[in-house]
């Protein structure tokens, strides 16, 4: 490469300076538009090659400069012009040996600059452009294409129809319109659920002047006056990076939210204060505002002003107040921790917050603004549509628009005219979430008034110990000094028996020391045992007190699901305490360890294999390899029945029962009873060692509650479209076409053992005063609390627990009978008052086997303990008949059969082994023959 240097300091690459003047020549001209210049040239690899070479020569340029200027410093000489050439065989000039070393480390220091600039200059752009979704040019295309570059002015639009969603009983849940709510289901801002098109279409003419100033007001004073980027308020975009501050401007608010994520960077702050001053070249400010409103979200699953204003207010914008629309105007920053549904008053600092900053911009008077604070704000007012603020039963609607979604799409849901009938009870709902806020709140309440009490205690304790450390030590000190005077005459008489005489005062000097000594010493032992004591007791103090720190931070969560079992229709589903606070639906989403909750459908799998309730399982330590299993008392209690191990919720017992009947049956029965989820064939599974939602544990026991029929859950019944046609209808399922996935008498056995549980188990707690089963489960670490039962009328699942895993109660912990089964007692008391009484209708086997129904066989049968030898025998007395029945894709055959087909082969075995041992005598004797020796 040849470079020239001009005294000038200016340079340009010779070989190449005809070639940019030819490229520009030939170049088309481009009219400019912002970012589509940028994109071609990006895209344009020859033109980017000579920029940078152009960008090189300049750097070089420079550096030369101020080394030229070094070198004539020292050399005294005036260089006009320096030639230096980079080719084999050239000369430098001069060529002295100092010029040469000096031309050395121009070429070095050169090279280093611009490897150290290009290098620098490529990583920040690669930065930049992996800011922006791999859409972007569709997006940019799509917000920009057509919009009229001066105000709007209102127009005359015709309401859209919306989607329509009633209960059961015909009660309104909500109306879902373009612009409203979403399904509670949101990604994140590369998805969908903020891309374009998937705001509120609302027209520009039908937005208030009071809601856009109150927007500028709170967000953008200085809207109107920048080009996307507030000079006076740069400084705060840039702080904010490592603060909870802003600074961005409304054009910059609606780049990040279109097209960037809330990733905390230099980079992406830099990309969007870029595409900032591109999209203000483009739009004017009204299409801009018109998008922002359109576009941001407003809180609780809500994105666009429309569905803002229907959430808040039951209305449309057109019609808000002044103090309506700065309210919303105020939320803007932080709509879910502001939102007037979780605490009105945090509507009311909002809204005169925007009100004041109206007056300072001037868009307002004092007057006006102080009657607009003074205006109480109704919140959820029914407008004239049938359309209502807050959904009623929101987890559950949440999760039907998300059906509908996936059924029908996005557009046809909120355009189509809709008239949705779901199964949700609406009554049983609002009970079920009634009673999961107040067992939230009383668990809450209790957890810190119990670390509270705890502290006390521990602080009592500590006083205590500090005034009878003094009274202690005292006491010791009495005591052993009165023993060592005590011992010390005894021994001064001794000595004087002996003829040894000492003075008065030596001997009364020797007394004292002895005393002191013995006194001291006493005084420090009792001092050391108060010492730790003290120790201990501040540890626990300590302890107790992070308790009461983490007791008032936490928040317990809930789920309740109850399915109908003879039909599978869902009546209550809530996902958790507040769908206004965390939309995330604990009974869809949530997948948690069921712990004992689980272990009922081993003991079905058991009864379906032929194993009775009488049947006896031997309680001691039991080990797999690396699985050691422990019962939750940590006592063993030796032979015990299958009833029993139950009844007491054993693990041990349980576990060696999976074994016995093998991991696969279990499986098989937990997919055959509708759990959808992964179950790991491993012994743990017996002690619930997967994961589900309760959504799938309460299938699981709408299945034993329907005597073995299974029915999918399902939500919707039946959806019309506007001209009332129906499109979608479920129909239950004729009771001559119902088929069971298990054995009818298991289940019924099954039943009985359950409500042994509730009657005089563990369950105890949820007893409902009419016939109810259920179980109750605690997962690995008190993290899950559960309980599963269900009546003739209803199967109900409930879970407690905490989002992040923490244990329940922290030092305090909690249990699935404790805290689980009254939230389920209490839910199933309100809903079954004034519901007809109602017995579970047990059946008997005598088309399964032969055998009697259990009410008739004699009780004086003798328990035999389960093992695999005993199972064996029980197969050979049903290896001829189909305990199971198969709707799934299994083999289409009975475990009955298998394990027929596992004894033919142990027996082929065995039988081959004693021929093997029969050839082998025969050849022995003849051995022996041959030698003369007779065999005894």
């Amino acid at each position: 490469m040849e470079c020239i240097v001009l005294a000038s300091g200016r340079s340009l690459p010779g070989p190449h300076q005809h070639r940019i003047r030819q490229r520009k020549q030939n170049a088309p001209r481009r009219k400019p538009c912002g970012f589509g210049c940028w994109r071609a040239v990006l895209m344009n690899e020859a033109v980017l090659k000579v920029g940078l070479r152009l960008e090189a020569s300049l750097v070089s340029s420079v550096l030369q400069n101020a080394v030229l200027h070094e070198f004539e410093r020292r050399s005294g000489a005036k260089l006009e012009r320096y030639r230096i050439t980079g080719a084999a065989g050239g000369e430098d000039e001069p060529s002295s040996k100092e010029n040469r070393g000096f031309t050395v480390k121009l070429l070095s220091v050169r090279t280093l600059a611009v490897a150290l600039f290009f290098g620098g200059l490529a990583g920040f752009s690669r930065a930049l452009l992996s800011c922006l979704p791999p859409d972007f040019f569709d997006r940019w295309n799509k917000l920009i294409h057509d919009h009229p570059l001066q105000e709007p002015k209102p127009v005359e639009q015709e309401p859209q129809p919306g989607t329509v969603i009633y209960d059961c009983h015909g009660v309104l849940l909500a109306k879902i319109v373009r612009g409203g709510y979403s399904s509670g289901r949101k990604t994140d801002n590369m998805g969908k659920s903020k891309g374009i098109g998937d705001g509120a279409p609302l027209h520009p003419g039908d937005i208030p002047s009071m809601l856009w100033q109150a927007v500028v007001a709170s967000e953008d004073r200085r809207f109107f006056e920048h080009q996307g980027i507030d000079p006076r308020g740069l400084t705060r975009a840039i702080l904010s990076l490592a603060s909870s501050g802003g600074g961005s401007t409304i054009t910059q608010q609606l780049v990040k939210n279109v097209f960037l994520t809330n990733d905390r960077k230099w980079s992406r702050k830099f990309m969007e204060m870029i595409l900032a001053i591109l999209l203000e070249r483009q739009m004017s400010k009204w299409d801009i505002l018109h998008h922002y409103l359109n576009k941001i979200y407003w809180g609780h699953g809500v994105y666009g002003i429309e569905g803002a204003a229907a959430l808040y207010f039951g209305k449309h914008p057109s019609v808000l107040t002044l103090g309506e629309c700065a309210m919303l105007a105020g939320i803007i920053p932080a709509p879910e921790y502001l939102s007037p549904y979780r605490d009105p008053s945090r509507g009311k600092k909002p809204q005169a917050r925007t009100l004041r900053r109206m007056v300072e911009a001037g868009f307002l008077d004092a007057a006006t603004a102080a009657a607009a604070v003074n205006e109480p704000l109704r919140l959820g007012l029914e407008g004239d549509d049938g359309s209502s603020g807050p959904w009623r039963a929101p987890y559950f609607v949440s999760e039907v628009l998300y059906e509908l979604y996936q059924k029908y799409g996005r557009d046809e849901v909120l355009q189509g005219g809709f008239q949705v009938h779901t199964t949700v009870d609406l009554a049983m709902q609002e009970v079920a979430e009634k009673a999961v806020n107040d067992a939230g709140i009383e668990y809450d309440d209790e957890r810190i008034v119990l670390a509270q009490k705890a502290v006390e205690r521990c602080v009592e304790a500590l006083g205590i110990l500090g005034q009878a450390r003094e009274q202690k030590m005292e006491q010791a000190a009495l005591v052993a000094a009165t023993k060592a005077r005590e011992q010390f005459q005894k021994l001064s008489k001794i000595e004087s028996s002996k003829g040894k005489e000492t003075s008065e005062e030596e001997r009364s000097k020797a007394e004292e020391l002895a005393v002191s000594e013995a006194a001291n010493k006493a005084s420090e032992a009792v001092k050391r045992r108060f010492d730790l004591t003290e120790e201990a007791l501040s540890a626990s103090l300590a302890e107790h007190q992070e308790e009461v720190k983490k007791a008032s931070k936490a928040r317990v969560e809930g789920a309740v699901v109850a399915i109908d079992p003879v039909r599978g229709a869902v009546r209550v589903l809530v996902g958790g305490r507040d769908y206004y606070e965390s939309n995330f639906n604990r009974a869809t989403q949530a997948y948690r360890p069921p712990g004992s909750t689980f272990k009922p459908i081993v003991y079905l799998a058991a009864l379906a294999e032929g194993i009775e309730r009488n049947h006896v399982i031997v309680d001691e330590p039991y080990s797999v390899g690396d699985f050691s299993p422990e019962n939750y008392d940590k006592k063993f209690r030796g032979q015990v029945t299958l009833e029993e191990s139950l009844l007491r919720s054993l693990n041990v017992p349980t576990v060696k029962l999976c074994a016995a009947i093998g991991v696969d049956k279990v499986c098989r029965m937990g997919k055959a009873l509708g759990i959808d989820s992964y179950l790991p064939h491993e012994l743990s599974l017996s002690l619930g060692g997967c994961e589900m939602t309760p959504l799938q544990l309460a299938t699981a026991y709408s299945t034993i509650a329907s005597g073995g029929v299974l029915h999918k859950p399902y939500l919707i019944s039946r959806v019309e479209n506007y001209q009332g046609r129906v499109i979608e209808e479920v129909k239950p399922i004729s009771t001559e076409h119902r088929e069971t996935v298990v054995d009818e008498y298991a289940v019924s056995e099954l039943r009985s053992l359950l409500q042994a549980v509730v009657d005089r188990g563990t369950g105890r707690a949820a007893r409902i005063g009419r016939p109810c089963a259920g179980k109750t489960g605690t997962s690995d670490g008190h993290r899950d609390a559960w309980f599963a039962g269900f009546t003739p009328m209803l199967s109900c699942v409930v879970w407690l627990g905490y989002d992040d895993n923490t244990p329940l109660g922290g030092i305090w912990p909690a249990t699935g009978s404790s805290h689980a089964a009254p939230l389920w007692r209490d839910f199933m008391k309100r809903v079954h008052e004034g519901v007809p009484f109602e017995k579970f209708h047990d059946v008997g086997r005598d088309e399964f086997g032969g055998r009697a129904p259990r009410r008739i066989r004699k009780k004086s049968r003798r328990p035999r303990i389960v093992g695999l030898p005993e199972i064996r025998k029980h197969y050979r007395r049903h290896d001829k008949k189909v305990l199971w029945r198969d709707v799934w894709d299994w083999e289409k055959a009975s475990s009955a059969w298998e394990e027929r087909e596992r004894m033919q082969e142990w027996t082929a075995d065995r039988a081959k082994r004693a021929e093997e041992i029969k050839t082998m005598k025969e050849q022995l004797q003849k051995a022996l023959a041959k030698t003369g020796i007779t065999p005894s």
